[in-house]
């Protein structure tokens, strides 16, 4: 069923977002094609836990579907993880920890739904989700549903190639057994890293810009070398603790996000000579504003 003129602030991890058109929740495959028909060739947006999710102050201007019920299971296999899509990366995390299964590490502390980790290739800079991903499961527009393994997907940092109306439904991750006390040091080791660097007490989407690369300095580097540390424009600010994360001060607006990544993006690229571009995917902005930032157009 779907709901009307639904706020979308509260269900993202940077508290920003205005009204989407029409939302509905889909606990089943079935549930979901037929919400799909409705739509008649429309394409539905997927909300998950909002993570790296910017949406705009007017809306995301397409209907959003949020994924539950039997999207949320996970199952510790012999030598794999398998996971639906609403399943939340936290609890796929200690799930693996708690059986001494290999290889999830690389997701501790990262926040939002398996479904999230695969549209975005969630990882570590040098280890990835899709390094891990036996297959996954896609429903097309068309109710559809097509089984995807790494090759077809063509995984790169923070990226894959999929049809953006394509959702996520399950996938299936390889994580061997291993030793007991050593995946809970690598664990616990990648958790303290990220909790001694990273931004946890305010809101925030997680890092705003990817990283250029070698040779290149990383994203907060250059973000803190053109002086946008601390840097606020109304109620989102560079966080002054870690200068590749934007927060929301209490009251931000989605625009003030994107002034501060416009001019962000500015300063870096007559400075240094580097196009950044967003770690973020965009809901309901217009295509000049996503060229100004360097995005796609999804």
């Amino acid at each position: 069923m779907w709901m009307r003129n639904v706020p979308l602030d509260l269900r993202t991890r940077w508290r920003i977002g205005g009204q989407a058109p029409e939302l509905a929740e889909a606990s089943s495959q079935e549930e979901l094609r037929g919400l799909l028909a409705e739509l008649e060739g429309e394409t539905a947006l997927v909300l998950g836990g909002g993570a790296n999710l910017l949406v705009s102050d007017q809306g995301p201007g397409a209907p959003v579907v949020v994924l539950g019920g039997e999207f949320k299971r996970q199952e510790v296999l012999e030598d794999t993880i398998r996971v639906g899509a609403a399943a939340s990366i936290a609890g796929v995390v200690q799930a693996a920890r708690r059986a001494a299964r290999s290889g999830l590490w690389i997701l501790e502390a990262v926040p939002g739904t398996m479904g999230g980790a695969l549209r975005l290739n969630a990882g570590t800079a040098d280890e990835w989700i899709w390094d891990r991903v036996l297959w996954a499961e896609v429903m097309l527009s068309d109710g559809s549903v097509e089984r995807v393994v790494a090759e077809d997907v063509q995984p790169s940092y923070r990226a894959i190639e999929l049809d953006p109306g394509a959702i996520f439904l399950r996938a299936e991750v390889r994580a061997p057994p291993a030793d007991a006390a050593r995946v809970r040091q690598e664990h616990m080791q990648r958790r303290i890293e990220k909790l001694r660097a990273q931004v946890y007490d305010k809101p925030t989407c997680g890092s705003t810009w990817k990283n250029p690369g070698a040779p290149s300095p990383s994203a907060w580097e250059l973000v803190e070398l053109v002086g946008m540390r601390g840097e606020k424009r109304g109620g989102a600010q560079v966080s002054p603790k870690h200068a590749n994360f934007i927060v929301n001060l209490g009251d931000a607006k989605a625009q003030d996000v994107i002034d501060l990544m416009i001019e962000t993006r500015r300063r870096v690229h007559e400075e240094k000579g580097i196009f950044l571009e967003p770690e973020l995917h965009f809901w309901g902005f217009p295509g000049e504003v996503l060229r100004e930032l360097g995005a796609g157009t999804t």
